[in-house]
């Protein structure tokens, strides 16, 4: 009983340095002579809000497993096994499977990964942060500018609202009026 609390204790541990939103490690093996860790990952919750009718269900149909790329940890390559649930919804009778926030849409990487790899290539070029990530350079690529395009498409987050138009920063301080505000 005792090694088995030492292989709960030891897996909570790595689930709090992988960090991933959502998911719990479940099983770890280390490859010391491809310097790679293989972690199974399962998501933390159990239910599924159903994107038909907007309804929670907890009635799973399926499930599979899916080969993802994490960021490296401690300089060893990261490969995770990701368990996915496909749920059906009793309410409209149909079947989905959630969406996960921390894995990228159409690429077997997680999305922190892809921003690395994007800080990466902004900085030297897509074969050089490809090498460094230990992913192929096509691989590479084509997560590179689906990234982009992923992001060029997202609602930019910290625009403010326009306040003012034509003030200078003068009159603003000065507050003549001289400008109307919006």
């Amino acid at each position: 009983m005792e090694g088995r609390r030492m292989i709960m204790m030891d897996l909570q541990t790595v689930t709090r340095l992988l960090n991933l939103d959502g998911f719990e490690v479940v099983e770890a093996v280390a490859d010391a002579k491809g310097k790679t860790h293989r972690l199974a990952v399962t998501p933390t919750t159990t239910a599924g809000l159903c994107p038909h009718c907007g309804r929670p269900t907890t009635e799973r149909h399926g499930c599979y497993d899916r080969q993802v790329v994490d960021l490296p940890l401690g300089g060893w390559k990261t490969e995770l096994a990701v368990r996915g649930f496909q749920f059906r919804c009793p309410h409209c009778d149909k079947f989905f499977t959630p969406r996960q926030a921390a894995l990228a849409e159409g690429a077997h990487a997680t999305e922190r990964f892809l921003e690395r790899l994007a800080e990466l290539a902004t900085r030297a070029e897509v074969s050089t942060a490809a090498r460094f990530l230990g992913v192929a350079e096509k691989t590479a690529e084509n997560w590179y500018y689906d990234y982009l395009e992923r992001r060029r498409k997202e609602p930019a987050k910290d625009l403010q609202p326009i306040r003012s138009l034509g003030i200078d920063e003068l009159s603003l301080k000065k507050d003549t009026a001289s400008s109307s505000a919006c």
